[in-house]
This record gives C-alpha cells, sequence and structure tokens, in this order.
C-alpha cells in the first residue's frame, strides 16, 4: 500500500538524519569539547555511537513487528531481506541491544554528573571499566535472544490464525515462536519491565544533582558549575526523550496481549523508537555552550557562503 510506502520512506529520512546528527555529536565530542569536561566525552561518544547504530540498523531492517499469542513475528522491508531471513533477525537483535545499552547508558550519564559533583573526576580508564560493566546486560541479552530464533514457516502457522487477513507470501519473515523461553523472556523483560526502574534512577539522580547545585557551600568554580548545569539541562531534557520509549512498549503490550493490535502499531512499536536517536544530539547542540557557539557558527558561515542580491544605487550601495 502507499500508505506504507510513505510511512517507511518518511522513517527512513528520519534514520538518515539521526545518523548524521550523532556522528556531528561524536566529532564534537572528540575535538570540541572543552577540557574540564574531557572525560565525559567517553559517555558522549558512547551515547552517540549506540544511538547512531540504532539508527542505522533500523534503517537496515525497516521491520514491521507482529506480536500475538505467545508469538512474536518481524516483517523486514529494509535491505536485510537481500541477506535473508536470517540476517534480518540477527539485525534486529544487534538494534534491540543498542536501544537497551542506550538506556543503561543515560543513567550512567546522570551517576557521573552527580558522583563527580561529591568526588575527584575518575580517570578515563575507569570510565571505560564502568561502561563495559554497564554494557553486559544488553550483551546478554543480544546472546540470548539469538538463540531464541525460530523458522519463518513455524512463525506463519502461529501467525495466521491471528490474523487471517494476512498474506504472508513472498515476505522476509522471521521471529520468535514462543516468548516464554527464558532466550527470548530476558530481551522482553529488558526492554519493557526494566524500563520502569531505569527511568526512576534517572529521575532520582536528577534530583539529586539539582539539590548539589543549588547547595552554597559546595566548592567548584562558577565556570564548572555553569558547565554542570548545562549539561545537566542536556541530559534532563535527554531523560524527556524515554517517554516516546513508552508510548511504544504500551503499543507492544496491547498487540501482544491482544487488547488491541492495528498496521500502525504494528509498524511504529520498533520503528518508532529512532525518534529517540533523531532528537537526543539536539539536547547537546542547544544546552551545552560550547557545542551550540559551534552549531550557530557552522550556520552562520553557510548562510554567508550564499550569493547576497545588491541594489545598484552607485557607489554606496549595500546589500537587500
Amino acid at each position: 500500500m502507499w500508505v506504507d510506502t510513505l510511512y517507511w520512506i518518511i522513517i527512513g529520512i528520519i534514520d538518515v538524519l539521526a545518523i548524521i546528527f550523532n556522528a556531528l555529536l561524536i566529532y564534537l565530542a572528540l575535538y570540541r569539547t572543552p577540557k574540564m569536561v574531557r572525560v565525559y566525552t567517553t559517555l558522549i561518544i558512547n551515547l552517540a555511537f549506540t544511538d547512531c547504530c540504532s539508527a542505522f540498523l533500523n534503517f537496515f531492517v525497516q521491520q514491521r513487528m507482529i506480536p500475538s499469542g505467545f508469538t512474536i513475528g518481524y516483517i523486514s522491508n529494509g535491505w536485510c531481506k537481500l541477506f535473508g531471513y536470517r540476517f534480518c533477525f540477527l539485525s534486529h537483535n544487534l538494534m534491540a541491544h543498542f536501544i537497551v545499552h542506550s538506556n543503561y547508558s543515560l543513567v550512567l550519564s546522570f551517576a557521573y554528573r552527580y558522583y563527580i559533583l561529591r568526588k575527584p573526576e575518575p580517570r578515563r580508564k575507569t570510565v571505560l571499566i564502568v561502561l563495559f560493566i554497564t554494557y553486559l546486560p544488553s550483551f546478554l541479552q543480544l546472546i540470548l535472544y539469538q538463540f531464541a530464533e525460530s523458522d519463518p514457516s513455524e512463525i506463519i502457522q502461529l501467525l495466521q490464525p491471528y490474523h487471517p487477513q494476512y498474506n504472508f507470501t513472498g515476505l522476509t519473515v522471521s521471529g520468535v515462536s514462543d516468548i516464554r523461553s527464558v532466550y527470548a523472556l530476558y530481551k522482553i523483560l529488558q526492554m519493557t519491565v526494566m524500563t520502569v526502574p531505569i527511568f526512576s534512577t534517572i529521575l532520582f539522580l536528577r534530583n539529586k544533582i539539582i539539590n548539589r547545585l543549588l547547595y552554597r557551600g559546595i566548592n567548584i568554580s562558577l565556570n564548572t558549575k555553569s558547565l554542570h548545569s548545562q549539561l545537566l539541562m542536556a541530559l534532563t531534557y535527554q531523560a524527556l526523550l524515554p517517554t516516546l520509549y513508552s508510548i511504544n512498549v504500551i503499543m507492544y503490550v496491547l498487540e501482544q496481549s491482544g487488547i488491541y493490535a492495528s498496521p500502525f502499531f504494528e509498524n511504529f512499536i520498533m520503528s518508532g523508537l529512532v525518534l529517540i536517536p533523531f532528537f537526543s544530539p539536539f539536547t547537546s547542540f542547544f544546552f551545552f555552550t560550547p557545542y551550540r557557539r559551534i552549531i550557530l557558527g557552522m550556520v552562520i558561515k553557510n548562510l554567508n557562503k550564499r550569493p547576497v542580491a545588491t541594489s545598484e544605487t552607485g557607489h554606496g550601495s549595500f546589500p537587500i
């Protein structure tokens, strides 16, 4: 249908823009970050790289997710179908594990900001070790869920009674026949249930940081305090982005439980998550002054390169 085609074109454009924006953020973090927050760039790069990978994989798979009964089916519309259903399932698995790692990374970003308000800034090596530990839950998810993959014919047979109007002929179908298996259940819990403690922790740390910054006895310079405030503002707005994630979780629960199902839900459950890596870089672009100045400088420079019409009024002519 033309509506589906238009939907995937729009999502594809958002994917490409998300990749570009996060790549720009990685560049700024590597080469244009003030020295006093240089260690923190490790976390910025980690989050931007994770979001960049999520956007690329979302573009690569363009997947429609059909959760029905105890089965989840994936219909892939992206380039991955050129390599077969197994590669599409692996690509989906990679994307899901990046999404989960992004959630944990956001918690780590808040924890870091609170930590350095109370203690000396840790070494980059220490941050990398903590980051590796934070990655383990999503890595375990990546390994386990790959073993949950089922044969496409079995997936179609299980989905057909719930959707007799669907014609799966010629489509690239993959999925999981029984989500109650340990391999599948771990991933589902990570992407649904675990969002509650993750986002609760983010809000808790945010309040602790605000109280610490407002405490008059804190011994940091005004310049450093200003940078903390800017980064906190960026993180705060970044923390609001997971509300988009919660919408996708609700859609998934409604579909899987059979309460409500629609083609739009099936398309949006996974692909709609690209809105988070699309908007996420803007929090740093807008609320972190060094990055904002660079972005504005780039925009102004490009505008100045455009040809300017002038009035023909002789020696004293000026741009119109």
